[in-house]
Protein backbone atom coordinates (compact mmCIF):
# COMPACT_ATOMS: atom_id res chain seq x y z
CA UNK A 1 0.00 0.00 0.00
CA UNK A 2 1.51 3.72 -1.13
CA UNK A 3 0.05 6.16 0.34
CA UNK A 4 2.15 8.75 -1.93
CA UNK A 5 -0.09 7.44 -5.26
CA UNK A 6 -3.02 7.40 -3.72
CA UNK A 7 -6.12 9.19 -5.92
CA UNK A 8 -8.16 10.63 -2.81
CA UNK A 9 -7.34 13.34 -0.42
CA UNK A 10 -5.96 11.98 2.49
CA UNK A 11 -7.87 13.70 5.97
CA UNK A 12 -10.49 12.76 8.26
CA UNK A 13 -14.17 12.98 7.43
CA UNK A 14 -17.38 12.15 8.85
CA UNK A 15 -19.42 9.22 7.73
CA UNK A 16 -21.71 10.57 5.40
CA UNK A 17 -18.82 12.72 3.66
CA UNK A 18 -17.04 9.40 3.32
CA UNK A 19 -20.37 8.02 1.35
CA UNK A 20 -20.61 11.18 -0.65
CA UNK A 21 -16.51 10.45 -1.27
CA UNK A 22 -17.69 6.93 -2.89
CA UNK A 23 -20.19 8.00 -5.17
CA UNK A 24 -17.78 10.24 -6.65
CA UNK A 25 -15.12 7.37 -6.66
CA UNK A 26 -17.98 5.24 -8.35
CA UNK A 27 -18.96 8.14 -11.11
CA UNK A 28 -14.92 8.20 -11.61
CA UNK A 29 -14.51 4.39 -12.33
CA UNK A 30 -17.88 3.66 -13.30
CA UNK A 31 -16.73 1.87 -16.86
CA UNK A 32 -15.01 -0.55 -14.99
CA UNK A 33 -17.62 -1.65 -12.28
CA UNK A 34 -20.38 -1.39 -14.70
CA UNK A 35 -18.27 -3.40 -16.79
CA UNK A 36 -17.77 -5.84 -14.69
CA UNK A 37 -20.86 -6.23 -13.12
CA UNK A 38 -22.82 -7.01 -16.79
CA UNK A 39 -20.18 -9.65 -18.23
CA UNK A 40 -20.39 -11.39 -14.77
CA UNK A 41 -24.24 -11.15 -13.72
CA UNK A 42 -25.53 -10.85 -17.42
CA UNK A 43 -25.07 -14.71 -18.19
CA UNK A 44 -25.90 -15.69 -14.47
CA UNK A 45 -29.40 -13.53 -14.26
CA UNK A 46 -30.46 -14.64 -18.07
CA UNK A 47 -29.51 -18.71 -17.05
CA UNK A 48 -31.41 -18.41 -13.78
CA UNK A 49 -34.71 -16.98 -15.54
CA UNK A 50 -34.61 -19.56 -18.03
CA UNK A 51 -34.53 -21.69 -14.85
CA UNK A 52 -37.67 -20.40 -12.94
CA UNK A 53 -38.62 -16.64 -12.81
CA UNK A 54 -39.41 -16.52 -8.81
CA UNK A 55 -36.22 -18.84 -7.35
CA UNK A 56 -33.73 -18.00 -9.85
CA UNK A 57 -34.44 -14.34 -9.46
CA UNK A 58 -33.67 -14.78 -5.08
CA UNK A 59 -30.68 -16.88 -5.79
CA UNK A 60 -29.46 -14.01 -8.13
CA UNK A 61 -30.37 -11.51 -5.24
CA UNK A 62 -28.60 -13.82 -2.62
CA UNK A 63 -25.22 -13.93 -4.47
CA UNK A 64 -25.33 -10.56 -4.23
CA UNK A 65 -22.23 -10.69 -2.17
CA UNK A 66 -19.98 -12.37 -4.51
CA UNK A 67 -20.13 -10.61 -7.06
CA UNK A 68 -19.13 -7.30 -5.18
CA UNK A 69 -16.25 -8.48 -4.55
CA UNK A 70 -14.73 -8.01 -7.53
CA UNK A 71 -16.32 -4.22 -7.66
CA UNK A 72 -14.42 -3.90 -4.33
CA UNK A 73 -10.85 -5.40 -6.12
CA UNK A 74 -11.81 -2.81 -8.66
CA UNK A 75 -11.60 -0.02 -6.04
CA UNK A 76 -8.95 -1.17 -3.89
CA UNK A 77 -6.61 -0.70 -6.87
CA UNK A 78 -8.05 2.31 -7.98
CA UNK A 79 -7.54 4.51 -4.93
CA UNK A 80 -4.17 3.61 -4.62
CA UNK A 81 -3.35 4.58 -8.52
CA UNK A 82 -3.52 1.06 -10.03
CA UNK A 83 -6.19 0.97 -13.05
CA UNK A 84 -7.55 -2.33 -13.25
CA UNK A 85 -9.37 -3.24 -16.32
CA UNK A 86 -12.30 -5.52 -16.91
CA UNK A 87 -9.92 -8.41 -17.96
CA UNK A 88 -7.81 -8.18 -15.16
CA UNK A 89 -10.51 -8.17 -12.46
CA UNK A 90 -12.20 -11.21 -13.89
CA UNK A 91 -8.96 -13.13 -13.44
CA UNK A 92 -8.46 -12.01 -10.55
CA UNK A 93 -12.15 -12.78 -9.19
CA UNK A 94 -12.32 -16.42 -8.13
CA UNK A 95 -9.14 -15.63 -5.59
CA UNK A 96 -11.62 -13.29 -4.27
CA UNK A 97 -14.24 -15.72 -4.27
CA UNK A 98 -12.41 -17.99 -2.31
CA UNK A 99 -12.07 -15.56 0.52
CA UNK A 100 -14.17 -16.43 2.96
CA UNK A 101 -17.42 -17.36 0.80
CA UNK A 102 -19.15 -19.50 3.17
CA UNK A 103 -19.71 -17.23 5.79
CA UNK A 104 -20.46 -14.23 3.46
CA UNK A 105 -23.50 -16.37 1.86
CA UNK A 106 -24.81 -17.45 5.34
CA UNK A 107 -24.97 -15.71 8.41
CA UNK A 108 -23.85 -12.82 7.01
CA UNK A 109 -25.52 -12.43 4.18
CA UNK A 110 -28.47 -9.89 5.90
CA UNK A 111 -25.81 -7.97 7.95
CA UNK A 112 -26.81 -4.49 7.76
CA UNK A 113 -22.38 -3.54 7.41
CA UNK A 114 -22.07 -6.28 5.32
CA UNK A 115 -20.76 -3.52 2.56
CA UNK A 116 -18.17 -2.28 4.96
CA UNK A 117 -17.45 -5.45 6.94
CA UNK A 118 -16.22 -6.83 3.62
CA UNK A 119 -12.93 -4.95 3.50
CA UNK A 120 -11.95 -6.81 6.56
CA UNK A 121 -12.47 -10.61 5.47
CA UNK A 122 -11.07 -9.57 1.59
CA UNK A 123 -8.40 -6.88 1.90
CA UNK A 124 -7.25 -7.47 5.59
CA UNK A 125 -7.60 -11.35 4.99
CA UNK A 126 -8.56 -11.81 8.46
CA UNK A 127 -11.17 -14.75 9.74
CA UNK A 128 -12.27 -15.98 12.91
CA UNK A 129 -11.52 -14.04 16.63
CA UNK A 130 -8.94 -11.70 14.46
CA UNK A 131 -11.76 -10.59 11.86
CA UNK A 132 -14.17 -10.05 15.09
CA UNK A 133 -12.02 -8.24 17.30
CA UNK A 134 -10.68 -6.41 14.06
CA UNK A 135 -14.52 -4.96 13.10
CA UNK A 136 -14.96 -4.13 16.85
CA UNK A 137 -12.15 -1.74 16.39
CA UNK A 138 -13.45 -0.40 13.23
CA UNK A 139 -16.94 -0.12 14.43
CA UNK A 140 -15.96 1.12 17.86
CA UNK A 141 -17.33 5.12 17.02
CA UNK A 142 -20.23 7.51 17.58
CA UNK A 143 -20.26 8.01 13.48
CA UNK A 144 -20.45 4.85 12.25
CA UNK A 145 -23.29 4.69 10.11
CA UNK A 146 -22.52 1.94 7.70
CA UNK A 147 -25.91 0.42 8.96
CA UNK A 148 -27.56 3.10 7.98
CA UNK A 149 -25.71 3.29 4.37
CA UNK A 150 -26.89 0.01 4.01
CA UNK A 151 -30.87 0.66 4.57
CA UNK A 152 -30.21 4.32 2.20
CA UNK A 153 -28.96 1.83 -0.67
CA UNK A 154 -32.00 -0.14 -0.78
CA UNK A 155 -34.30 2.73 -0.42
CA UNK A 156 -32.14 3.89 -3.74
CA UNK A 157 -33.49 0.51 -5.28
CA UNK A 158 -36.99 0.45 -4.63
CA UNK A 159 -37.37 4.35 -6.12
CA UNK A 160 -35.59 3.21 -9.03
CA UNK A 161 -37.87 0.47 -9.50
CA UNK A 162 -40.84 1.89 -8.80
CA UNK A 163 -39.60 5.09 -11.43
CA UNK A 164 -38.42 2.22 -13.74
CA UNK A 165 -42.82 0.41 -13.36
CA UNK A 166 -44.35 3.76 -13.74
CA UNK A 167 -42.57 4.70 -16.85
CA UNK A 168 -44.37 1.87 -18.38
CA UNK A 169 -47.83 3.98 -17.49
CA UNK A 170 -46.05 7.12 -19.53
CA UNK A 171 -45.94 4.70 -22.34
CA UNK A 172 -48.96 2.83 -22.64
CA UNK A 173 -51.39 4.91 -24.90
CA UNK A 174 -53.95 6.98 -23.46
CA UNK A 175 -57.70 5.27 -23.12
CA UNK A 176 -55.83 2.08 -21.66
CA UNK A 177 -56.34 2.19 -17.70
CA UNK A 178 -53.70 0.24 -15.82
CA UNK A 179 -54.44 -1.48 -12.24
CA UNK A 180 -50.88 -1.94 -10.55
CA UNK A 181 -51.96 -3.33 -8.15
CA UNK A 182 -53.10 -6.56 -10.30
CA UNK A 183 -50.22 -6.13 -12.14
CA UNK A 184 -47.91 -7.24 -9.25
CA UNK A 185 -50.33 -9.87 -7.83
CA UNK A 186 -50.52 -11.38 -11.63
CA UNK A 187 -49.40 -14.57 -12.08
CA UNK A 188 -48.67 -13.94 -15.96
CA UNK A 189 -44.58 -15.10 -17.04
CA UNK A 190 -44.04 -12.33 -19.34
CA UNK A 191 -45.26 -9.76 -16.07
CA UNK A 192 -42.67 -11.97 -14.08
CA UNK A 193 -39.76 -11.42 -16.12
CA UNK A 194 -40.34 -7.82 -17.28
CA UNK A 195 -40.32 -7.36 -13.24
CA UNK A 196 -36.95 -9.25 -12.84
CA UNK A 197 -35.31 -7.02 -15.52
CA UNK A 198 -36.50 -4.20 -13.66
CA UNK A 199 -34.54 -5.45 -10.84
CA UNK A 200 -31.23 -6.41 -12.57
CA UNK A 201 -31.13 -2.80 -13.94
CA UNK A 202 -31.26 -1.61 -10.58
CA UNK A 203 -29.04 -3.56 -8.91
CA UNK A 204 -26.88 -3.02 -11.98
CA UNK A 205 -27.41 0.81 -11.06
CA UNK A 206 -26.94 0.81 -7.40
CA UNK A 207 -24.27 -1.82 -6.34
CA UNK A 208 -21.03 0.36 -7.40
CA UNK A 209 -22.62 2.85 -5.52
CA UNK A 210 -23.06 0.92 -2.26
CA UNK A 211 -19.84 -0.87 -2.88
CA UNK A 212 -17.55 2.61 -2.88
CA UNK A 213 -19.51 4.38 0.18
CA UNK A 214 -18.81 1.24 2.15
CA UNK A 215 -15.13 1.02 1.04
CA UNK A 216 -14.78 4.87 1.50
CA UNK A 217 -15.87 4.61 4.88
CA UNK A 218 -13.49 1.79 5.49
CA UNK A 219 -10.75 3.87 4.53
CA UNK A 220 -12.02 7.20 6.54
CA UNK A 221 -11.44 4.73 9.85
CA UNK A 222 -8.40 3.45 8.93
CA UNK A 223 -7.09 7.02 8.16
CA UNK A 224 -8.76 8.09 11.57
CA UNK A 225 -6.97 5.25 13.50
CA UNK A 226 -3.96 5.37 12.07
CA UNK A 227 -3.12 8.46 11.16
CA UNK A 228 -2.37 8.32 7.62
CA UNK A 229 -2.08 12.24 7.34
CA UNK A 230 0.19 12.12 9.29
CA UNK A 231 2.23 9.94 8.25
CA UNK A 232 1.93 11.97 4.21
CA UNK A 233 2.64 15.43 6.69
CA UNK A 234 5.50 13.93 7.75
CA UNK A 235 6.70 12.60 4.51
CA UNK A 236 6.50 16.11 2.82
CA UNK A 237 8.54 17.43 5.52
CA UNK A 238 11.33 15.07 5.36
CA UNK A 239 11.57 15.55 1.70
CA UNK A 240 12.27 19.53 2.16
CA UNK A 241 15.28 18.95 3.70
CA UNK A 242 18.88 18.46 2.19
CA UNK A 243 19.80 15.36 1.34
CA UNK A 244 22.66 15.31 3.91
CA UNK A 245 20.54 15.55 6.67
CA UNK A 246 17.38 13.30 4.98
CA UNK A 247 18.60 10.25 7.15
CA UNK A 248 19.44 11.98 10.53
CA UNK A 249 15.56 13.75 10.03
CA UNK A 250 14.03 10.17 9.61
CA UNK A 251 15.40 8.77 12.43
CA UNK A 252 14.07 11.76 14.43
CA UNK A 253 10.75 12.14 13.11
CA UNK A 254 10.48 8.42 13.43
CA UNK A 255 11.14 8.71 17.35
CA UNK A 256 8.92 11.24 17.58
CA UNK A 257 5.93 9.23 15.77
CA UNK A 258 6.99 6.41 18.45
CA UNK A 259 6.41 8.40 21.13
CA UNK A 260 3.49 9.91 20.06
CA UNK A 261 1.74 6.63 19.74
CA UNK A 262 2.50 5.29 22.69
CA UNK A 263 1.67 8.32 24.90
CA UNK A 264 -1.85 7.84 23.52
CA UNK A 265 -2.54 10.73 22.34
CA UNK A 266 -6.28 11.25 23.53
CA UNK A 267 -7.87 13.85 20.22
CA UNK A 268 -6.42 12.76 16.47
CA UNK A 269 -9.24 16.06 15.48
CA UNK A 270 -7.32 18.09 17.54
CA UNK A 271 -3.78 17.18 15.97
CA UNK A 272 -5.59 17.32 12.73
CA UNK A 273 -6.27 20.96 13.18
CA UNK A 274 -2.82 21.72 14.78
CA UNK A 275 -0.84 20.70 11.82
CA UNK A 276 0.36 23.89 10.60
CA UNK A 277 1.44 24.66 13.86
CA UNK A 278 3.37 21.67 14.66
CA UNK A 279 5.11 21.57 11.35
CA UNK A 280 6.58 24.70 11.72
CA UNK A 281 7.72 23.64 15.08
CA UNK A 282 9.56 20.62 13.45
CA UNK A 283 10.81 22.50 10.39
CA UNK A 284 12.26 24.91 12.71
CA UNK A 285 14.01 22.37 14.82
CA UNK A 286 15.43 20.13 12.01
CA UNK A 287 16.76 23.66 10.55
CA UNK A 288 18.50 24.18 13.23
CA UNK A 289 21.89 25.75 12.51
CA UNK A 290 23.73 22.84 14.92
CA UNK A 291 22.10 20.20 12.08
CA UNK A 292 23.60 22.30 9.04
CA UNK A 293 27.10 21.66 10.53
CA UNK A 294 28.47 19.62 8.26
CA UNK A 295 31.59 19.04 10.61
CA UNK A 296 31.89 15.43 11.64
CA UNK A 297 30.32 14.21 15.32
CA UNK A 298 30.42 11.39 16.95
CA UNK A 299 27.87 8.82 17.79
CA UNK A 300 26.84 10.14 21.37
CA UNK A 301 26.77 13.70 19.62
CA UNK A 302 24.02 13.02 17.54
CA UNK A 303 22.14 10.47 20.21
CA UNK A 304 22.26 13.65 22.59
CA UNK A 305 21.05 16.21 20.05
CA UNK A 306 18.20 13.53 19.05
CA UNK A 307 17.41 13.60 22.24
CA UNK A 308 17.52 17.10 22.95
CA UNK A 309 15.46 18.04 19.82
CA UNK A 310 12.46 15.26 20.38
CA UNK A 311 11.97 16.64 24.36
CA UNK A 312 11.39 20.03 22.47
CA UNK A 313 9.12 19.05 20.44
CA UNK A 314 7.45 17.31 23.18
CA UNK A 315 7.36 20.15 24.82
CA UNK A 316 5.53 22.45 22.44
CA UNK A 317 1.85 21.93 21.01
CA UNK A 318 -0.18 20.14 20.27
CA UNK A 319 2.11 17.64 22.09
CA UNK A 320 2.09 18.90 25.50
CA UNK A 321 -1.96 19.35 25.68
CA UNK A 322 -3.35 18.06 28.00
CA UNK A 323 -7.19 17.48 28.98
CA UNK A 324 -9.32 16.01 31.98
CA UNK A 325 -11.72 14.23 31.15
CA UNK A 326 -14.30 13.48 34.09
CA UNK A 327 -16.76 9.98 33.67
CA UNK A 328 -20.06 9.24 36.43
CA UNK A 329 -20.14 5.65 37.51
CA UNK A 330 -22.47 4.18 39.93
CA UNK A 331 -20.78 2.27 42.49
CA UNK A 332 -23.01 0.18 44.45
CA UNK A 333 -22.40 0.19 48.05
CA UNK A 334 -22.17 -3.16 49.89
CA UNK A 335 -25.33 -4.00 52.26
CA UNK A 336 -24.16 -3.28 55.92
CA UNK A 337 -23.29 0.19 54.39
CA UNK A 338 -26.23 1.28 53.39
CA UNK A 339 -27.81 3.84 56.11
CA UNK A 340 -31.53 3.34 56.48
CA UNK A 341 -33.34 6.18 55.21
CA UNK A 342 -35.69 8.14 56.91
CA UNK A 343 -38.32 7.89 54.14
CA UNK A 344 -38.03 4.12 54.05
CA UNK A 345 -41.69 3.39 54.27
CA UNK A 346 -42.16 5.93 51.33
CA UNK A 347 -40.13 3.84 48.64
CA UNK A 348 -42.37 0.34 48.90
CA UNK A 349 -45.36 2.37 48.48
CA UNK A 350 -43.73 3.85 45.30
CA UNK A 351 -42.84 0.76 43.54
CA UNK A 352 -46.17 -0.89 44.32
CA UNK A 353 -47.62 1.80 42.39
CA UNK A 354 -45.46 1.46 39.67
CA UNK A 355 -46.07 -2.27 39.07
CA UNK A 356 -49.49 -1.31 39.01
CA UNK A 357 -48.87 1.32 36.16
CA UNK A 358 -46.82 -0.77 34.54
CA UNK A 359 -49.17 -3.84 34.65
CA UNK A 360 -51.94 -1.68 33.07
CA UNK A 361 -49.98 -0.24 30.64
CA UNK A 362 -49.09 -3.75 29.21
CA UNK A 363 -52.83 -4.58 29.29
CA UNK A 364 -53.45 -1.69 27.43
CA UNK A 365 -50.68 -2.22 24.32
CA UNK A 366 -51.87 -5.83 24.23
CA UNK A 367 -55.44 -4.81 23.96
CA UNK A 368 -54.34 -2.23 21.73
CA UNK A 369 -52.18 -4.61 19.28
CA UNK A 370 -55.50 -7.36 19.45
CA UNK A 371 -57.63 -4.73 18.08
CA UNK A 372 -55.55 -3.72 15.42
CA UNK A 373 -54.65 -7.43 14.58
CA UNK A 374 -58.69 -7.93 14.44
CA UNK A 375 -59.11 -4.75 12.49
CA UNK A 376 -56.59 -5.96 9.55
CA UNK A 377 -58.03 -9.45 9.64
CA UNK A 378 -61.61 -7.97 9.47
CA UNK A 379 -60.71 -5.36 6.24
CA UNK A 380 -58.23 -8.14 4.62
CA UNK A 381 -61.09 -10.94 5.15
CA UNK A 382 -61.47 -11.53 1.44
CA UNK A 383 -57.82 -11.73 0.50
CA UNK A 384 -57.75 -14.79 3.91
CA UNK A 385 -60.75 -16.42 1.95
CA UNK A 386 -59.10 -16.41 -1.21
CA UNK A 387 -55.88 -18.32 0.35
CA UNK A 388 -58.32 -21.04 1.52
CA UNK A 389 -60.05 -21.27 -1.24
CA UNK A 390 -59.20 -24.08 -3.97
CA UNK A 391 -57.74 -22.51 -7.28
CA UNK A 392 -59.59 -24.91 -9.68
CA UNK A 393 -63.10 -23.96 -7.72
CA UNK A 394 -65.06 -20.46 -8.20
CA UNK A 395 -66.25 -19.17 -4.90
CA UNK A 396 -70.11 -18.85 -5.89
CA UNK A 397 -71.33 -17.16 -2.31
CA UNK A 398 -70.66 -14.13 -3.74
CA UNK A 399 -71.20 -12.70 -7.45
CA UNK A 400 -68.37 -13.32 -9.82
CA UNK A 401 -65.82 -10.57 -9.94
CA UNK A 402 -65.46 -8.90 -13.44
CA UNK A 403 -62.12 -9.01 -14.97
CA UNK A 404 -60.23 -5.49 -15.02
CA UNK A 405 -60.35 -5.50 -18.99
CA UNK A 406 -64.13 -5.53 -18.89
CA UNK A 407 -64.94 -2.60 -17.01
CA UNK A 408 -65.06 -0.35 -19.56
CA UNK A 409 -68.82 0.36 -19.26
CA UNK A 410 -69.49 3.24 -17.42
CA UNK A 411 -72.83 2.70 -16.51
CA UNK A 412 -73.51 2.76 -12.38
CA UNK A 413 -75.68 -0.94 -12.97
CA UNK A 414 -75.84 -3.53 -15.74
CA UNK A 415 -79.31 -2.81 -17.50
CA UNK A 416 -82.59 -4.71 -17.12
CA UNK A 417 -82.76 -4.64 -21.06
CA UNK A 418 -79.04 -5.35 -21.97
CA UNK A 419 -80.31 -5.39 -26.12
CA UNK A 420 -81.74 -2.55 -25.95
CA UNK A 421 -79.00 -0.71 -24.35
CA UNK A 422 -76.71 -2.52 -26.98
CA UNK A 423 -78.61 -1.02 -29.80
CA UNK A 424 -78.23 2.47 -28.14
CA UNK A 425 -74.41 2.52 -27.73
CA UNK A 426 -74.40 1.30 -31.50
CA UNK A 427 -76.07 4.15 -32.87
CA UNK A 428 -73.77 5.99 -30.85
CA UNK A 429 -71.03 4.71 -32.10
CA UNK A 430 -69.75 3.92 -28.24
CA UNK A 431 -67.94 0.76 -29.50
CA UNK A 432 -65.46 0.46 -26.06
CA UNK A 433 -68.31 0.49 -23.82
CA UNK A 434 -70.92 -1.89 -26.16
CA UNK A 435 -67.72 -4.37 -26.28
CA UNK A 436 -67.41 -4.44 -22.29
CA UNK A 437 -71.04 -4.28 -21.75
CA UNK A 438 -71.41 -7.68 -24.16
CA UNK A 439 -68.23 -9.14 -22.31
CA UNK A 440 -69.92 -8.57 -18.57
CA UNK A 441 -73.26 -9.77 -19.74
CA UNK A 442 -71.89 -13.26 -21.85
CA UNK A 443 -69.39 -13.80 -18.74
CA UNK A 444 -71.99 -13.76 -16.12
CA UNK A 445 -74.30 -15.39 -18.13
CA UNK A 446 -72.03 -18.64 -18.84
CA UNK A 447 -71.01 -18.33 -14.90
CA UNK A 448 -74.56 -19.05 -14.19
CA UNK A 449 -74.58 -22.33 -16.24
CA UNK A 450 -71.14 -23.25 -14.78
CA UNK A 451 -68.58 -22.15 -12.14
CA UNK A 452 -65.96 -20.07 -13.78
CA UNK A 453 -62.84 -19.70 -12.45
CA UNK A 454 -61.67 -16.32 -13.44
CA UNK A 455 -60.19 -13.81 -10.88
CA UNK A 456 -59.77 -9.97 -11.47
CA UNK A 457 -56.03 -10.16 -12.28
CA UNK A 458 -56.61 -12.16 -15.21
CA UNK A 459 -56.08 -11.18 -18.75
CA UNK A 460 -58.05 -11.22 -21.63
CA UNK A 461 -56.02 -14.34 -23.29
CA UNK A 462 -55.90 -16.36 -19.46
CA UNK A 463 -59.74 -15.37 -19.28
CA UNK A 464 -60.07 -17.00 -23.07
CA UNK A 465 -58.13 -20.26 -22.03
CA UNK A 466 -59.93 -20.99 -18.94
CA UNK A 467 -63.66 -20.40 -21.18
CA UNK A 468 -62.44 -22.82 -23.92
CA UNK A 469 -61.54 -25.32 -21.35
CA UNK A 470 -64.79 -25.05 -19.71
CA UNK A 471 -67.28 -25.11 -22.86
CA UNK A 472 -68.01 -25.72 -26.56
CA UNK A 473 -69.84 -24.82 -29.60
CA UNK A 474 -70.88 -21.82 -30.53
CA UNK A 475 -70.36 -19.66 -27.73
CA UNK A 476 -67.23 -20.89 -27.20
CA UNK A 477 -66.57 -19.71 -30.77
CA UNK A 478 -68.60 -16.25 -29.92
CA UNK A 479 -66.66 -15.29 -26.80
CA UNK A 480 -62.87 -16.20 -29.14
CA UNK A 481 -64.66 -13.62 -31.74
CA UNK A 482 -65.70 -11.19 -28.91
CA UNK A 483 -62.37 -11.30 -27.15
CA UNK A 484 -60.55 -10.92 -30.06
CA UNK A 485 -62.07 -7.58 -30.99
CA UNK A 486 -61.68 -6.39 -27.78
CA UNK A 487 -57.87 -7.02 -27.64
CA UNK A 488 -57.59 -4.81 -30.90
CA UNK A 489 -59.53 -1.96 -29.96
CA UNK A 490 -58.39 -1.88 -26.20
CA UNK A 491 -54.10 -2.53 -27.38
CA UNK A 492 -53.80 -1.73 -30.77
CA UNK A 493 -56.36 0.64 -31.56
CA UNK A 494 -57.77 -1.19 -34.66
CA UNK A 495 -61.48 0.09 -34.45
CA UNK A 496 -63.43 -2.48 -35.71
CA UNK A 497 -66.16 -2.18 -38.92
CA UNK A 498 -69.58 -1.35 -38.56
CA UNK A 499 -70.16 -4.79 -39.36
CA UNK A 500 -68.56 -6.48 -37.22
CA UNK A 501 -70.06 -4.95 -34.53
CA UNK A 502 -73.33 -5.61 -35.65
CA UNK A 503 -72.54 -9.20 -36.30
CA UNK A 504 -70.98 -9.71 -32.85
CA UNK A 505 -74.50 -7.62 -31.31
CA UNK A 506 -76.74 -10.58 -33.54
CA UNK A 507 -74.48 -12.92 -32.42
CA UNK A 508 -75.08 -12.09 -28.98
CA UNK A 509 -78.90 -11.70 -29.04
CA UNK A 510 -79.34 -15.51 -30.55
CA UNK A 511 -76.89 -17.02 -27.56
CA UNK A 512 -77.87 -15.08 -24.46
CA UNK A 513 -80.91 -12.81 -24.67
CA UNK A 514 -83.16 -15.84 -24.74
CA UNK A 515 -82.11 -16.12 -20.89
CA UNK A 516 -82.99 -14.33 -17.93
CA UNK A 517 -82.30 -10.36 -17.83
CA UNK A 518 -79.49 -9.45 -16.29
CA UNK A 519 -79.40 -8.02 -12.50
Amino acid sequence: MQLDNIAIEIKPRSSWSSFDLGCRMAVTWWRSLIGFWLVVTLPLFVLLNAWDLTWGMLIFWWCKPLYEKGLLYILSRAVFGERISIKQALRAWPAELKKDWFTTLTWRRLSPARGFNLAVAQLEGLTGVKRANRLNVLHRTTDDNSAWWTIICVHWESFLFMGLVALVGFIVPQGIDINFWQIFSSEDGQISLLFNIFLYLVYAMVAPFYISGSFAAYLNRRITLEAWDIELSFKKLIQKQPKGIRGKAISTLAAVTLLVCLSGFPQHQALADETAGSDSVVTDLLNNTQLKDSKPRDVDNIEFESEIRIERILANPPFSSEETVKKLRWIEEAPEQVEESKDSEFWPWLTSIMKIVSAISELVLWLVFGGLLVALIYFFRDHIRSLFTPSGKADTSEPMSMMSFSQAYQGDDLPDDPASEMDQLMARGAYRQLLSLMLITSLMEISKQQALPLTKSMTERECLNVIKQSIVGERSEYMHSLIDTWVKLAWAHQWPQLSKMQQLSEQWKSLFSASQAVA
